[in-house]
């Protein structure tokens, strides 16, 4: 699968969720506004009255299924997003094959962004004309060190190497295609492990069944150091 065709992919199954979590985010909403219909509106509660109990608990009822719908809801907006920005990409993405070229050509574009201002700003002075604000060039130049660095991120990254192998019972997976550094266990992690895993990057893929986060040599070494500590 190419990257077009897991972008694709990709695209199909955040408009899915973000769909699906909709859906139930309105169930929710319906079946809380169901419990509260059934209350008259303004009934205080009843202390010591035998219907006490029953209307503290569809309260409560009606405010977890509206907790939840709300929940629901920002899901449903954080795929749609997440679908958003795969049909309108601002962003370059570190998975695109041409991602290095793109980034050659955005460095290209922000240094001669900067030596035009550079050059509006030396005639401004001469002219005695306002020049760009203290902060632009800065800014700029610090747009421009990150790209660059990311640039050798990304070399570096063309130089590992795919594996996949099996420590204690876990499956270590690099997988250069999806970009990701990926943990198969056999049953779900202990607390502890789950914790290591979440203070080093790592979350949990509904979708691959495993551990995951993006590849560098770094998170190769942290996801050997941990499974080392998981007992077979």
């Amino acid at each position: 699968m190419n990257y077009e065709e897991r972008q694709q992919a990709k695209l199909e199954r955040y408009e899915e969720l973000a769909q699906r979590r909709k859906r139930e985010s309105q169930e929710r909403y319906k079946h809380s506004k169901s419990l509260s219909d059934c209350i008259p509106f303004g009934q205080p509660i009843l202390v010591g009255h035998h219907s006490e109990k029953r209307h503290r608990r569809d309260i409560k009822r009606i405010q977890n299924s509206m907790d939840k719908s709300v929940e629901l809801q920002k899901k449903a907006e954080h795929y749609e997003k997440k679908a958003e920005n795969i049909r309108n990409p601002t962003a370059i993405s570190s998975d695109n094959p041409e991602a290095i070229d793109l980034l050659k050509e955005k460095l290209i574009g922000l240094e001669e962004q900067r030596e035009k201002i550079k050059e509006h700003n030396k005639k401004a002075r001469k002219e005695n004309k306002e020049q760009y604000p203290v902060y632009v060039l800065p800014n700029l130049s610090g747009n421009i060190k990150s790209v660059k660095d990311r640039i050798e991120r990304l070399k570096n990254l063309a130089k590992i190497e795919e594996i996949e192998e099996e420590i204690n019972g876990v499956v270590l997976k690099v997988d250069k295609e999806e970009n990701r550094v990926r943990l198969f266990f056999p049953s779900k992690p202990s607390e502890e492990v789950r914790t290591k895993l979440k203070q080093n990057g790592f979350r949990w893929s509904p979708y691959n069944s495993c551990w995951q986060r993006q590849i560098s040599e770094y998170a190769i070494y942290l996801a050997k150091e941990i499974i080392k500590g998981v007992r077979a």
